[in-house]
């Protein structure tokens, strides 16, 4: 798990970036950011009901992103807050691992935010 210090925890923060940050959405992630005063970037795991109903599953898919992020925190450009969010009907629950690693940065690279 990430240390709190990359963690995004309030939910009108979460609110901000969602409303006022730029986005850029692939077939599996959706991804909002938006920079941020600090020194490192923060992080939100936001993985719908529409995804899946059980939350096992949900739960699942967020501690792998999770785990992608923390693992791979110095490929990512600091100073900026982002929203991770799960896209629905991209069949992201069948995804292993490496498919959701690949799919991210694939996404962060294309949204300018690794190094």
């Amino acid at each position: 798990m990430l240390s709190k210090e990359f963690r995004i925890r309030k939910d009108k923060e979460i609110k901000t970036i969602l409303g006022k940050g730029k986005g850029f959405y692939s077939k599996v992630f959706g991804i909002k950011f938006l920079p941020n005063q600090a020194a490192v970037s923060r992080f939100c795991f936001v993985v719908s009901n529409k995804v899946s109903k059980q939350a096992t599953k949900r739960n699942t898919l967020k501690r792998k992103v999770n785990e992608i992020i923390r693992l791979n925190l110095k490929k990512i450009k600091p100073g900026i807050d982002l929203v991770i969010m799960a896209r629905t009907g991209a069949d992201i629950l069948s995804k292993d691992y490496k498919e959701l690693e690949r799919e991210l940065f694939w996404a962060l690279n294309k949204s300018g935010l690794t190094k």
